[in-house]
């Protein structure tokens, strides 16, 4: 998911407008345990002369013990004016018996009968009502009428009976009663339309592959598609309102590519389909697996690399978040820190390390200005009570550059073996971040433990002072280090530095200097002094780094 990011915001400053004061809170961020859905086979009603829907859900899942009482977040009709919230009308087993229920707490509470453990339980769940957000029902900027879900990060409880935590995933299938007059997209693989009477139409679509919640969607309106081609016989498919198709269709054609180049990087991709899809959404891009939902103010109609580092952003979450799911939302550097650094690792690919460099230091600049602002915060937080305050620099920014440095600590070849090895081990599952630090080590043969307990858990970023001095008779160059970050936290640093002459000409490389302590002096041979000394030049180590050499050129 995109809502602001370094030079993508030119494009998406306009593209988020949430009240935090309408956001679900730390109540809602608990899963139920001993309950585990397998299935959800939603049918929704839509209609165009009014916001409220019906809805039949089918859940399948199994019990962990014997208990009769189980329930499904499901937000229930409030005393507002617009009476918004979904109203449970009947409850039914798979036998067709009803089952008692009550709604409270915005919460559907179900009496079963008894069930072996581990044994599957079907049941029904028949509901009306007008969702007050989750599936937003909106005109786009055509005046068309539109509906798009926007689940993240617990908002399918606004339409959808689930249990709605990224930690319980479920295979599902929509089928959508609707006018004839939208084409309907959803999760999964297309299985077919047929005409209803009165004008209207019925379309399936199913996923096979289990998924989050905040994942599971569904999209109607008036669109143009465009088959793009398939890779490793996965169709590549973009959606867009017929109005826009003709920019649309270009902005959204190197999604074959950035597919091709992920596949090729981490491993198999696990969807029936790729589709990109012009939405009303909340956000810049929405990473729905198999059904990428991108907001329509993004349509620019040329190649232009800001809308491919958006596109690149939401494909690598298909890995990365849909796939390997973060156990819960304070995990969440899983999902975006790795979809912001695999976006930039794909603009590399394209268009060179420079344009890596040039991102990582917009992505350096938003990370230490939100850093004076949030000097306490870490990557994982698990204390926020508004979910949407994840969506920050530590989550997105701060968590690539972790990615980047890991890189950098392991070596290329390392790197990607860990990366394939995590996606393979975590795919379709759920991982913490104890899970990634392990497969690393595993795979590396090093102890990380200092490496993601300063980074993941200890707030702000070092902070250095430095200045070097060169000793003619000695023939060593004498460099002094003094970390300074406000916090008084100490950081393990490798550092290395770049020896030019008076040209600005590299003549010598120091690398692998590693700071352990707060004040340390490295002593280093050096035949010829240096004209100037270049602190980190290969851009490896989030840091703010200020020099008080008199000849220095450094950062």
């Amino acid at each position: 998911m995109i809502q602001l990011r370094f030079k993508i915001c030119l494009l998406f400053l306009l593209l988020t407008t949430v009240s935090n004061a309408q956001l679900p809170g730390n109540a809602a961020r608990y899963t139920q345990p001993g309950v585990d859905v397998q299935h959800y086979a939603f049918l929704l009603t839509l209609s165009d002369s009014t916001n409220q829907i019906k809805g039949e859900t089918t859940i399948r899942f199994t019990r962990a013990d014997d208990r009769q009482t189980v329930w499904f977040d499901l937000i229930g009709g409030k005393s507002d004016s617009l009476q918004t919230g979904m109203k449970v009308s009947a409850v039914h087993l798979s036998d067709g018996k009803a089952a008692p229920f009550s709604q409270r707490n915005d919460r559907v509470f179900i009496n079963l009968p008894p069930a072996q453990t581990g044994q599957s339980t079907e049941l029904v769940i028949r509901y009306t009502g007008t969702p007050a957000r989750g599936l937003i029902i909106s005109q786009n900027k055509f005046g068309e009428r539109t509906f798009f879900g926007d689940n993240w990060p617990n908002n399918a409880r606004n339409y959808l009976p689930v249990v709605d935590h990224p930690s319980d995933k479920a295979t599902c299938a929509f089928t959508v009663n609707a006018p004839a007059v939208y084409r309907v997209i959803a999760n999964g693989k297309f299985l077919g339309e047929s005409a209803l009477p009165n004008g209207r139409k019925l379309t399936r679509w199913q996923e096979n592959t289990p998924i989050p919640t905040k994942v599971m969607v569904i999209g109607a309106a008036r669109f143009a598609v465009e088959e793009v081609g398939s890779v490793s016989n996965v169709p590549v498919q973009s959606w867009l309102y017929p109005k826009d198709s003709q920019k649309g269709f270009v902005d959204y054609r190197p999604a074959k590519e950035i597919l091709q180049y992920f596949i090729e990087k981490i491993g198999p991709y696990s969807y029936e389909k790729l589709a990109n899809v012009e939405s009303t959404t909340i956000f810049g891009g929405m990473e729905n697996a198999s059904c990428i939902f991108y907001n329509e103010k993004v349509i620019v109609g040329h190649k232009d690399s800001d809308v491919e580092a958006l596109l690149a952003h939401e494909i690598a979450h298909q890995w990365f978040g849909n796939s390997a799911t973060e156990t819960d939302w304070s995990q969440l550097w899983l999902s975006e820190g790795f979809a912001t650094y695999f976006s930039a690792l794909y603009l590399e690919h394209a268009y060179g390390k420079d344009t890596l460099n040039a991102v990582l230091n917009q992505n350096k600049g938003q990370i230490l200005r939100y850093t004076a602002l949030k000097p306490k915060g870490t990557i994982v937080d698990s204390t926020t009570t508004n979910l949407m305050d994840l969506l920050n620099p530590n989550s997105y920014q701060k968590g690539g550059w972790v990615l980047h440095m890991l890189r950098h600590e392991l070596g290329d070849d390392i790197f990607w073996k860990g990366i394939r090895a995590y996606y393979e081990k975590f795919r379709n599952a759920n991982a913490h971040s104890s899970d990634f630090q392990a497969v690393m080590e595993s795979v590396s043969g090093k102890k990380l433990g200092t490496f993601f307990q300063q980074w993941l858990y200890q707030p702000g970023y070092p902070e250095l002072v430095w200045n070097s001095n060169y000793d003619a008779t000695k023939k060593v160059l004498v460099i002094d280090v003094r970390q300074a970050q406000r916090s008084g936290a100490i950081f393990t640093i490798p550092l290395s530095f770049s020896i030019r002459d008076g040209s600005g000409r590299e003549i010598s490389r120091i690398v692998r200097l590693t700071m352990t302590e707060s004040t340390q002096t490295f002593t280093v041979p050096l035949v010829v002094k240096p004209a100037s000394v270049v602190i980190d030049p290969d851009n490896t180590v989030l840091m703010r780094a200020v020099s008080t050499d008199r000849v220095q050129m450094g950062k």
